[in-house]
């Protein structure tokens, strides 16, 4: 049982240290990052060319519960802003699409530009409950 509490113990220090990396290191402004690559590229930076937000790390960190709640809100607002297209009823992936830059996220650059599903984004909202979908359609 000692063991038991003292893993548990552990466990949640490294919990505390993942959530502060994640809302340091993963923050980049207004939304998180989706990944760091070997080379030490950023994806889902506002400085990128392709990938500039990316709605899975979006809702990840609200369903993990790890989101600040500050950033949570802001992260969903600027996924509204930059990847809900309701003009054509969908929410994209990401944005803009990897499509001709250098990084090299593996298999997600060989779709094509604005194909890709994405259902983390209504899961997420129906955890915040204060978003309505409207007419937008989800799609494979």
């Amino acid at each position: 049982m000692k063991e038991e509490l003292e893993k548990a113990e552990e466990y949640k220090k490294i919990q505390a240290e993942l959530k502060k990396a994640l809302n340091s290191a993963g923050w980049d402004g207004r939304w998180f990052r989706r990944a760091y690559t070997d080379d030490g590229d950023i994806l889902g930076s506002i400085e990128n060319e392709e990938c500039k937000i990316d709605s899975i790390s979006q809702s990840w960190s609200i369903i993990s519960g790890a989101g600040d709640n500050d950033k949570k809100y802001i992260s969903m607002e600027s996924l509204e802003n930059h990847l809900v297209d309701k003009q054509n009823g969908v929410i994209k992936l990401l944005d803009p699409a990897f499509d001709k830059s250098k990084l090299e996220p593996g298999y997600i650059k060989a779709y094509l530009p604005g194909v890709r599903e994405n259902r983390w984004t209504i899961y997420t909202w129906c955890n915040l409950g204060d978003y309505c979908l409207g007419n937008i359609r989800f799609w494979r």
